[in-house]
């Protein structure tokens, strides 16, 4: 039934998306001229006053589990455990399409679904005015993602690795409904938001809720700085901070509600999320920040990123607020003539257009932590470190070819909250992944 629904609203978003530049132009004819932009089809008017595009990309992935990998087993309630293991397999990672539109060159409009797993999952949707600042900012409404970090807010077309990092995955805001305004100039830029619930809780007043006493839907903020002090052809600094105060998006009549911080390894093939707090119950809130570095210099990109929150218990807690931790940084040097590109107005380094005709060949490595461990909050959420080798391929600026090889080491509290048994001296293992990716 809940796959039912998902379908049905991702036919009326593509209905819609496809109606839009007809209702931009109602009351008069726009003829759209039809282009390629990097491999993307464009529809635009000759006065650049509507513009139409699909902007499609698809990812398959494999992923092989090795070491410790097999010895992974669920803790039944019974006295028997089922053993489970990392399963190696195949998977169509993501299945995006999204379509966007300008319309009378100030207002800006997307929809982007992604039919990967069998699902249809809702993505971006928002609405933007452009013209704000003397067109140095703009204002959006809708679902995006919170302006909060720096992978987090890069594109999965333009991510170093396969996967983000564990290291800053537990704390991002993520995707949610709301507002949000930013501003920018030639070598900074400053975005704030308003920020309601995941696309998912779009219901208020459902049985659980008021079995539960909970109220209305919370509203959270979270706002992110960025400046590039050096930015020329062949070099680029970036540092940027983001901060977030952060609510349940359900609470009772007292104010308090849930939160939980988990993450996966940084394979997605075998799901497990295995550093998890558990549902934390008392929560009142909890506070986020995050300092993000990127260098380029032609060929070498060094870029890091360090996160912590602290959780705001209600009173009745018997233990200290909780905090905790994660951070990454890893380093790439391109064996062919190209670097990464930077915008400023985006505050994030986008994607690669190979300068050779064999395209461009990338080798890096990252190296990230988490830890969702405080023992003077009794929560024994586990800690985590993963170092991962990669090497990309970028044929073209539309096709890409990863190839990832990760050594994890979990500790023994990393056993997803107590629902999967790990070794006594920790859960670790190793991982070699591969993905083609196309964006089109």
């Amino acid at each position: 039934m809940q796959k039912l629904i998902f379908r049905n609203l991702a036919l009326m978003l593509v209905a819609g998306a496809l109606l839009l530049p007809a209702l931009a132009s109602a009351g008069t004819s726009v003829d759209l001229e039809p282009t390629a932009n990097d491999g993307i089809l464009v529809f635009e008017s000759q006065d650049g006053m509507f513009k139409w595009w699909v902007d499609s990309r698809v990812y398959l992935d494999m992923a092989m589990y090795m070491d410790d990998a097999a010895d992974l087993a669920i803790e039944m309630e019974e006295d028997e455990d089922l053993e489970v293991g990392m399963a190696s397999g195949i998977q169509i990672r993501r299945a995006r399409m999204a379509w966007k539109a300008i319309l009378w060159n100030d207002w800006y409009a997307e929809v982007d679904v992604d039919f990967a797993e069998e699902a249809t999952a809702l993505k971006d949707a928002y609405i933007r005015y452009d013209n704000l600042f003397d067109r140095q900012g703009y204002v959006r409404v809708g679902n995006f993602r919170a302006p909060f970090g720096l992978e987090e807010n890069t594109s999965s077309r333009y991510l170093m690795f396969m996967e983000r990092s564990q290291g800053t995955d537990p704390f991002v805001p993520g995707r949610r409904l709301g507002a949000e305004v930013a501003y920018w100039g030639d070598m900074y830029r400053i975005a704030l938001g308003a920020l309601g619930p995941d696309a998912e809780d779009f219901e208020t007043n459902t049985d659980d809720q008021i079995e539960d006493g909970q109220s209305d839907m919370n509203w959270s903020f979270a706002g992110r700085a960025t400046v590039a002090p050096i930015m020329d052809e062949h070099k680029v600094l970036h540092i940027g901070g983001a901060y977030a105060m952060m609510k349940p998006t359900f609470t009772d009549e007292d104010g308090i509600g849930e939160v939980r911080f988990r993450t996966r390894n940084e394979t997605h093939i075998s799901n497990h999320k295995l550093v998890s707090t558990g549902k934390m119950k008392d929560t009142e809130s909890w506070t986020v920040f995050g300092g993000e570095l990127g260098f380029v210099m032609d060929r070498l990109m060094i870029q890091g990123e360090y996160m912590g929150s602290t959780v705001a218990m209600c009173e009745d807690f018997e233990y200290d607020d909780p905090s905790f931790t994660g951070m990454y940084g890893f380093v790439s040097y391109f064996l062919t003539d190209d670097s990464h590109p930077y915008s400023p107005k985006l505050g994030e380094f986008t994607g690669v257009k190979p300068t050779g005709e064999n395209g461009a060949v990338e080798l890096a490595a990252r190296y990230s932590m988490v830890n969702l461990t405080d023992e003077d909050a009794d929560i024994m959420g586990g800690e985590s470190t993963a170092l991962t080798f990669g090497v990309n391929w970028y044929p073209n600026s539309n096709i890409k070819i990863m190839a990832n090889y990760s050594m994890i080491d979990n500790d023994e509290d990393s056993d997803a909250d107590g629902d999967f048994i790990v070794n006594e001296d920790g859960f670790d293992y190793g991982i070699f992944q591969m993905r083609v990716q196309a964006a089109f």
